[in-house]
């Protein structure tokens, strides 16, 4: 590398780094800033004013004294609301995590945060990061999926890529706003272990390796204290032991008194008015309330300074109290580049759940001369408001989680573009009538079904649901739909738009199914990039899939009630820490498709497993090569089940992934680290997380919770001797059935059983290394490689 270069990448490196305030030298601005502050402008900077009436959906009035500007705030994960056409309208969280890639996530935080920039926007409401227990939970979309781990790795890429653009991200909703119905009027009741372990956990990832600048609450009460009135959680917990930094602001109108609220550690009330409507502008619980409850010692005069320090120390360490762009949210900001980012996501999100006979991709080749597109999701949607409407093609679930769209690209029109291509035919039936649908396809080389089903945010009731979905059926009949296609054409592919699992009675009638989510903006292309095998399908599902009946928990149907009232729907999350697969593990149910389940165009093996705990935590490698003719990307995922001293545990637990590209046949070797916090268990009776300090991990490698052919243990101890061997006793039955093993009988090559010996001594003198390889007894041969070859 020539001088110059290095110099450059030097002095870049020191640039980015500048540009980062840390939170010890915005704290030194901020209180010399806020010294001569007088009680009602600081009860101004935290207390909504407009009530979601002005051009933000929040917003905090400005000290011209000051030369503050005030604040902006505007949702949300799926891009800039309300921009009327002028932003990017970015696929669904679910969709991003989809991707297992955290390259792309930091990206599509970069791509957003520079949008909020460009409008002037302070504080970006995203990304959201709650857990999905339910599958029926109307916003699962919005946030990242089962397993905690997995949206805490999400939320750090999206938080730190939006953040880099100097716009503060919130990592929302604080905490155990899992489901919809009577949100604001209901409890979940989480225990100690599960509420740090489960659900905790993705904001702890947020606060300490994202330094996100902001959380917002939320609307439900955690074991019968509303979020914004819990002190143990927003003060104790959050400001205590995660030592946040930040401040912490109200969902919209979930603040129903001063007292409690405020003095539990609440430093933003918004949208400022005590309920919805132009009504109560300046009508607030807060406001003068505040001053008087310093004047009768309800809480004291550092409250409120704490409240306004956090807010403002934040608007430094984002260096935005000076030159920060004016509100202009109509600034153009859909361009090429965020066009193409969305596409790219949206394809690499598609989850190919079933290829039979390698249906897919399509290539003329394969004798497809014709191909009719079926179902009114492949049709142009609708547009209205907050997308309360399933009429068309499906982009995105409804309420303040979605943008205002300026186009949509429907599947059929993008299949037919990319189908003349080929010289290939395409006949449509543009709805979801079964008998139609089967006239168009029986004379087809081959049917695509497009089907859906949505959900969205409580304050919205589309066709019966009031946010969570009603069932997992498909909408519009669309079961039918597809048993009636496949009935009348033997190739028939259905490709489904929804924010989480649906029933597939028709699983065994169709070859090819393709999970396609909510994929924004670029939806028709995403998808037939895939269909066409432009991209290889690297996709895997970020949760459980499986009949509504085998999960631990579900949704309620309550009637409504009061928000904020002391009547509540009791959400009890008694599955504890078994949520997702922990559960289906737990119970050994089979699912449908296992969390991290996804095919690709090509096969993967997966060898030579390798672990050695050192004194930051456990460094992982395993090696992974494309055996097939195309490339593809692989993604590689560790779990591990904890020592024998933790008890009551999940017996795997997803910790570590990476993904990687590789050509037809090539080879490549991934280093994953888990941390020591990644290594620990909540200890409720010290109330601290704790790595055990005997017993052995169990590693396992492969490409989803139900496919792991490799494993090895390591001593918890580090600097202990591992066990480089399984148990003798264990039956081979234990690997995944119809995969392809190689095995190697020990006494069948002198040459090599002395290699081995040589290898096995000189890695005896080498005592404090770990490092261990997989070797699975069977009898009396070991597997020295477990090769899965992915079914299409």
């Amino acid at each position: 590398m020539r001088l110059s270069t290095i110099l450059s990448t030097v002095s870049i490196l020191f640039a980015s780094k500048t540009l980062a305030m840390s939170w010890e030298e915005a704290d030194k601005k901020a209180r010399k800033w806020c010294e001569d502050l007088t009680n009602e402008e600081k009860i101004a900077i935290v207390t909504g004013r407009e009530n979601m009436t002005g051009v933000c959906v929040g917003s905090i009035d400005p000290i011209e004294r000051k030369g503050f500007k005030g604040l902006c705030l505007q949702d949300g994960p799926a891009g800039v609301r309300f921009a009327n056409g002028t932003a990017t309208s970015w696929q669904a969280a679910i969709n991003t995590a989809a991707t297992f890639d955290r390259t792309l996530l930091y990206k599509v935080g970069e791509a957003q945060g520079n949008e909020f920039y460009q409008r002037g926007i302070n504080i970006a409401l995203a990304p959201a990061m709650n857990i999905q227990r339910a599958p029926a939970a109307g916003r699962i979309w919005e946030s990242y999926g089962e397993d905690p781990f997995l949206a805490g790795q999400c939320g750090i890429e999206v938080i730190k890529g939006m953040q880099s653009k100097g716009v503060i991200a919130t990592a929302k909703h604080y905490i155990g706003n899992d489901q919809e119905n009577n949100r604001g009027a209901s409890s979940s009741n989480i225990p100690e272990q599960a509420l740090w372990e489960v659900y905790m956990e993705p904001f702890y990832r947020a606060v300490n390796d994202a330094s996100v600048d902001a959380i917002m609450s939320s609307y439900n009460a955690i074991n019968g204290t509303y979020a914004v009135q819990n002190k143990r959680l927003l003060t104790d917990y959050l400001k205590g032991k995660l030592e946040f930094q930040g401040f912490v602001m109200s969902d919209w109108w979930s603040i129903y008194d001063v007292e409690k609220s405020f003095g539990a550690g609440m430093d933003m009330n918004m949208p400022g008015g005590k309920y919805w409507g132009p009504d109560y502008v300046g009508d607030s619980f807060w406001g003068e309330h505040i001053q008087e409850c310093i004047d009768k010692d309800i809480f004291p005069q550092e409250r409120l300074d704490d409240a306004v320090l956090r807010i403002i120390r934040s608007l430094y360490k984002a260096e935005q109290m000076d030159d920060y762009p004016d509100v202009n949210l109509y600034v153009e900001t859909n361009t090429k580049e965020n066009t193409a980012l969305n596409r790219k996501v949206g394809a690499d999100s598609n989850v190919l759940l079933k290829n039979d006979d390698a249906i897919l991709p399509i290539k003329k080749t394969n004798k497809i001369k014709k191909i009719a597109v079926i179902g009114k999701d492949s049709m142009p949607a609708k547009f209205c408001s907050d997308l309360q409407c399933a009429d068309g093609t499906l982009p995105l679930g409804w309420g303040s989680g979605t943008t205002d769209f300026k186009y949509i690209v429907d599947p059929l029109s993008a299949i037919s573009k990319r189908a003349k291509k080929e010289d290939i035919e395409v006949v449509s039936y543009g709805k979801d009538d079964a008998k139609g649908g089967a006239e168009a396809a029986k004379d087809a080389d081959l049917a695509i079904v497009f089907v859906q089903a949505d959900s969205g945010e409580e304050y919205i009731t589309v066709e019966g649901n009031k946010g969570d979905r009603q069932s997992l059926d498909l909408w519009h009949d669309g079961n039918e739909l597809i048993d009636a296609v496949a009935s009348a054409n033997k190739n028939t592919i259905v490709v489904i738009h929804a924010p989480g699992p649906v029933n597939v009675p028709f699983l065994d009638k169709v070859k090819g199914i393709v999970f396609a989510g909510m994929p924004g903006q670029e939806s028709g292309n995403a998808i037939t990039d895939v269909l066409f095998g432009d991209v290889n399908p690297s996709g895997h599902l970020p949760y459980t899939w499986a009949p509504r009946e085998d999960y631990p928990t579900d949704v309620k149907y309550d009637a409504a009630l009061q928000g904020g009232g002391e009547e509540k729907t009791q959400y009890d999350y008694d599955e504890g820490l078994f949520v997702g697969y922990r559960w289906f593990d737990k119970k050994g149910i089979e699912p449908t498709f296992a969390f991290g389940y996804g095919l690709s165009y090509t096969t993967f093996e997966y060898s030579d497993l390798k672990v050695e705990m050192k004194e930051d935590g456990l460094h992982v490698s395993v090696t992974v090569t494309n055996t097939g003719s195309v490339a593809g990307a692989a993604v590689p995922m560790i779990f591990l089940s904890f020592p024998d001293v933790v008890k009551d545990y999940p017996s795997r637990l997803f910790k570590g992934f990476d993904k990687m590209m590789l050509e037809a046949g090539e080879s490549k070797t991934t280093k994953i680290f888990i941390d020591n916090h990644d290594l620990s268990y909540f200890d409720v009776e010290s109330m601290k997380f704790v790595k055990p300090e005997e017993g052995e991990y169990t590693v396992y490698a492969g490409s989803n919770a139900r496919d792991l052919p490799l494993k090895v243990n390591v001593s918890a101890n580090v600097g202990e001797a591992d066990n480089n061997e399984s148990d003798a006793e264990e039956d081979i039955g234990d690997l995944p059935e119809n995969d392809d093993v190689k095995e190697v009988d020990e006494d069948s090559n002198d040459e090599e059983a002395e290699t081995e010996a040589a290898e096995e001594e000189e890695a005896s003198n080498e005592t404090e290394k770990n490092t261990t390889e997989v070797k699975k007894p069977v009898k009396t041969r070991t597997i020295r490689k477990c090769i899965i070859k992915k079914k299409n």
